[in-house]
């Protein structure tokens, strides 16, 4: 057993508790709005004292714990998105043609590491589900890809190809989270924002995603949680945040 599956608790759905707490995704902000670094520390020294860790006898805010996540993914010895993938990835994003576009990127997302593949699938899952509540949270699909490209790519900006791919990389995690049905569960594309369905799969495939109504003719997420990404990891925290009144 690796670091990430042992620090992340999972529910009997197969979802990270920490994510999938229905009141963090109606907090304003989440993501965008930063954690009391103070508190961040607390969490993560009791954390890293008890991985077992009971949130929900703690007084941790959403932002916090939202806060501690981001630092886990930021403070990996490699990204979360390897960089050899990147480098495929900004290739597909080149191709004019929007579905040949969006099939050339699952095609990369294939060539993951198994380990980086399930967890990215984890969290991308997650963010989707944030954004099918934006009107109340604020945050689309968009804003959760500003926050998070940085985290889960880390490019290298003292090289003038990431400084000039930074809008790239930045659309490529929106992609990623807009049509993330498509992208880990077979599920057809997804209509662009704003466009009116033309056809009934169109229609069905803009219903919000991993939503309390299940779709039973599709194959649903895995029930064991996902193995760790490449290299060990220093010890961080998030993750067993397994309370439920933390998300």
């Amino acid at each position: 057993m690796g670091y990430i599956d042992t620090q992340l608790a999972f529910d009997p759905k197969g979802e990270p508790l920490t994510l999938g707490f229905p009141r963090g995704l109606s907090t304003e902000g989440i993501y965008r709005v930063s954690g009391n670094k103070s508190e961040m520390e607390s969490l993560q020294r009791q954390f890293d004292q008890d991985h077992n860790l009971d949130l929900a006898e703690k007084d941790f805010t959403v932002n916090t714990v939202a806060g501690a996540m981001k630092s886990f993914f930021s403070e990996l010895p490699d990204p979360l998105v390897p960089y050899n993938m990147q480098i495929d990835l900004v290739e597909a994003h080149k191709i004019n043609d929007r579905e040949q576009k969006l099939h050339a990127l699952k095609e990369v997302l294939k060539k993951f590491p198994k380990e980086n593949h399930e967890v990215f699938k984890y969290v991308i899952s997650h963010l989707n589900k944030v954004s099918h509540n934006n009107k109340v949270n604020l945050m689309t699909s968009e804003n959760l890809s500003i926050c998070f490209w940085p985290t889960l790519m880390r490019p290298d900006f003292s090289t003038m190809d990431a400084l000039t791919a930074t809008r790239t990389y930045q659309t490529i995690i929106e992609l990623f989270i807009q049509q993330c049905p498509f992208f880990f569960y077979n599920r057809p594309i997804s209509e662009p924002p704003g466009a009116t369905p033309s056809s009934p799969s169109a229609v069905a495939s803009t219903v919000p995603f991993l939503t309390s109504t299940p779709i039973t003719s599709q194959p649903s997420p895995p029930q064991s949680p996902p193995p760790t990404p490449q290299s060990p990891m220093q010890p961080l925290l998030p993750s067993q945040l397994q309370a439920e009144h933390t998300l």
